[in-house]
């Protein structure tokens, strides 16, 4: 069977005892890891052999001060079937005093391209009311049209054309600058778009004076809603999404409570807003948008708003993908709500599985080798437990047969529903239950 244990180590090595050979520093300087890399496994981030961080896909390692040395950098992700972490990219540099860098990584996680983005560690008076900022470029579908124009403009003004502050192609970054600490809107244009139709926006946001800023900008993917993100990066401290103020979320609906009875559903208390009509049990549907905040959402009879048979809410953010599962019977009938998994890993196939078949209790979870009986095989997820989202499990490319059975035990109440994967797809399954109650559904909802 070709599954692995998704998680691996990235395990520092030990330091040497004795005495250095290195000459005395005269300083240090800055060092982090922005991970650009489409569909990427989480990296580790090692100066030499040792390990000073791990970060994912649109995300930075927290920053670390070194000594002014020359060092060689790796940069190490784990696949499927190997039991140590791969390296996957090296970068020498010599460390200048009071430098800041940037690694960033983009192209493919077999080998990724590094880029050093380079400035200088600011030093503040304490007096100073102006934040010191930089862009970046690490969105290489963003530029496959060419480079863009970025704005900064304060909140309530709109960008004014020709007046951006930087002009960056795939890869590059900004000279720093002094801004006044206000509120700002960051927003992103072709470069030389008279119209300034937006590729970005963000909402307002205040900057902390004293602070040096970096701000990349990154491809979306299938996690959100955005085609473009941004994430502020304090240099010496936290780092925080920037997203679109104009990637609304997605709702998915999906109906497994068995007795409800097939409704139309609306979106407002007075019922004047039908959203899904003739919602069956067993339905589900693509994504449709959804306000940001707080919605609630009512299952009438159909073609009958005299009654209410369900009632719930869910509250939802900006560049978010939603699923929203009704189960149950009528004495405890809920609505699920929960961000499924959707950022495809390209060294993986990730599965994820939801109980939601009243009709039982824990249930063991096979995924075996097509073909493979599942007599002598260990359950993939053993007790899950109804109405739990499971782990994620990785699988290498392959065709896999997946069941049910009662809990400890052999007897299969579901399957085999087979599977066909390769590296990089996102597999939802859900359990529902069966008109037979002695049996249940194992569902494979369609990708979007």
């Amino acid at each position: 069977m070709k599954r692995w244990v998704l998680a691996f180590a990235l395990m520092a090595v030990a330091a040497c005892s004795g005495e250095s050979n290195l000459p005395n520093p005269t300083g240090k300087g800055t060092v982090r890891t922005i991970n650009a890399i489409a569909a990427s496994p989480l990296v580790g981030f090692r100066i030499e052999e040792r390990l000073i961080g791990t970060v994912g896909v649109q995300d930075v390692t927290g920053a670390t001060r070194w000594d002014d040395f020359d060092y060689i950098f790796n940069f190490e992700a784990g696949f499927l079937g190997e039991l140590a972490a791969r390296t996957v990219a090296s970068q020498a540099l010599k460390i200048e005093t009071g430098r800041d860098y940037s690694f960033v990584l983009t192209g493919d996680i077999t080998a990724p391209a590094v880029t050093i983005w380079e400035g200088s560690e600011r030093e503040w008076d304490g007096s100073e009311t102006v934040f010191e900022l930089r862009f970046g470029n690490a969105a290489p579908l963003l530029s496959a049209l060419g480079p863009v124009d970025v704005f900064l403009a304060p909140a309530g003004t709109a960008p004014v054309a020709g007046e951006q502050i930087a002009t960056l192609d795939f890869g590059e970054t900004m000279p720093a600058i002094d801004m006044e600490a206000i509120e700002y809107v960051i927003t992103v244009t072709r470069a030389g778009d008279p119209l300034l139709t937006p590729l970005y926006q963000s909402n307002p946001s205040t900057y902390v004076a004293q602070t040096s800023v970096i701000i990349p900008f990154f491809d979306g993917d299938e996690k959100g809603t955005a085609p473009v993100i941004a994430r502020a990066i304090n240099t010496t401290g936290p780092s925080v999404l920037l997203p679109d103020a104009n990637a609304l979320p997605t709702i998915r609906f999906i109906q497994a409570s068995f007795d409800l009875a097939n409704s139309d559903v609306y979106d407002d208390a007075l019922l004047t807003n039908q959203i899904l009509s003739d919602h069956a049990f067993g339905d589900i549907t693509g994504d449709m948008p959804i306000a940001i905040g707080q919605t609630s959402h009512y299952y009438t009879p159909v073609g009958n708003t005299g009654a209410v048979l369900f009632e719930s809410g869910i509250t939802t953010a900006l560049n978010t993908h939603w699923n929203w599962v009704v189960h149950g019977d009528s004495g405890a009938r809920v609505a699920k709500t929960y961000l499924p998994t959707r950022r495809p890993i390209s060294t993986y196939t990730q599965l994820t599985a939801l109980h939601v078949a009243f009709n039982h209790g824990q249930l063991d979870f096979y995924v075996v080798d097509a073909g493979v009986p599942i007599t002598d095989e260990f359950p993939a997820l053993a007790g899950i437990v109804y109405s739990r989202l499971s782990p994620t499990l990785a699988y290498s490319p392959g065709s896999y047969d997946m069941y049910l059975t009662t809990l400890g035990e052999k007897t299969i109440i579901a399957g085999p529903v087979t599977i066909d994967v390769v590296d990089g797809d996102v597999v939802e399954v859900m359990f529902f239950d069966n008109v037979d109650p002695a049996i249940a559904d194992i569902r494979i909802l369609p990708t979007q």
